[in-house]
């Protein structure tokens, strides 16, 4: 398998959701950005949190020291409150990415429903709680970091619930009411290629790093795992891995014999030839998604083997040597070259 070159356009990203089409990369993204996630989530809440409990001095000063304004004071309490438990619970588990995307849209989704409580009760500053819900929306979609489609759903929730308010008050008549859902879809439609070109960045970056970190971590020749895996310690990492659950691991050290012979006789091209054979024989016969094929040094191979008792792992290299030595290796002109490993 030829190394991945750099024109090639990685995993595909669906760009209505703003998210990897795959399910599984998408959430390996979210696993890679969620301490930079968590941190400004947790700043974020905590700053919002405390505004929107000061602005309870206007709920005083446009009600009174009434009962109404004091329960709306309370309400605004419980959900710094709950911002708090949720940075507290993000803490607590900083591994979890649904526990932080479900922490988001609550303390979103609770917030937003107290202050059109607030609004419902203080109709005759509309002017000042639409300038307030114009910058709410904003956060939504860009402060507080969350998936696209969330952000988006709750940014048009709050809009349409705030106009149906409106609507029900009558207090606006039609050319103010048309004003006000224009300025709503404008303001929901900013926050929308905003958040979505951020969105689209971060995960062109991640695969742009993905695609450099596959360069470098592979073999150009084979496409096999280089020996700067081993550096890294990826077989310490399964060795560890092994010792945690118990399992077993076993690791074929296979060499291409006579290779020395193969490249005076044929050429260093079809030398070439029969490491890329071997190489390619070597992933059909491993596990895909869990094996590891390692070109070690110049005709040298590891295969890393998890969860395979040693038995297994004999057995594998014998089938491995049998394969090898029945197959031949086609080079230019016609003319094939055979080999053996051991």
């Amino acid at each position: 398998m030829p190394l991945t070159h750099l024109s090639r356009p990685g995993p595909s990203i669906d760009r209505h959701r703003a998210e990897f089409a795959d399910p599984a990369l998408e959430e390996r993204f979210l696993q890679h950005m969620l301490p930079e996630r968590n941190a400004q989530l947790k700043a974020s809440m905590l700053f919002s949190a405390a505004f929107f409990v000061v602005f309870g001095v206007t709920d005083i000063a446009t009600l009174g020291p009434t009962f109404t304004a004091w329960v709306l004071v309370g309400l605004r309490v419980a959900v710094a409150l709950g911002a708090l438990g949720a940075c507290a619970a993000i803490a607590a588990h900083p591994d979890s990415v649904a526990l932080s995307v479900r922490a988001t849209c609550w303390v979103l989704v609770a917030g937003l429903a107290v202050f059109t409580a607030v609004c419902w009760f203080q109709p005759d500053s509309m002017a000042w709680n639409l300038m307030s819900l114009s910058v709410i929306v904003m956060a939504v979609y860009i402060v507080f970091p969350n998936r696209f489609l969330y952000a988006v759903a709750i940014g048009v929730g709050a809009s349409v619930v705030f106009a149906a308010m409106l609507l029900v008050q009558g207090r606006l008549t039609g050319d103010d009411m048309v004003a006000l859902v224009l300025l709503l879809a404008l303001g929901n439609g900013h926050g929308y290629i905003a958040a979505r070109r951020l969105q689209l960045a971060q995960r062109e970056q991640f695969r742009s790093t993905l695609l450099l970190q596959e360069l470098a971590d592979r073999d150009p020749l084979t496409g096999c795992l280089n020996r700067r895996v081993l550096q890294e310690g990826m077989l310490d990492a399964e060795l560890a891995r092994a010792r945690r659950y118990g399992s077993a691991l076993s690791v074929i050290l296979c060499d291409i014999d006579h290779f020395k012979r193969i490249n005076d006789t044929h050429g260093h091209a079809a030398g070439d030839q029969v490491l890329c054979a071997f190489a390619a024989l070597l992933r059909t016969m491993t596990r895909e998604t869990v094996d590891s094929v390692i070109r070690y040094g110049g005709e040298e191979f590891l295969v890393v083997l998890p969860q395979t008792e040693l038995a297994g792992a004999q057995a594998l290299a014998e089938r491995i040597r049998d394969a090898f030595a029945r197959a031949s290796c086609p080079l230019p002109g016609g003319a094939r070259v055979r080999a053996t490993a051991s």
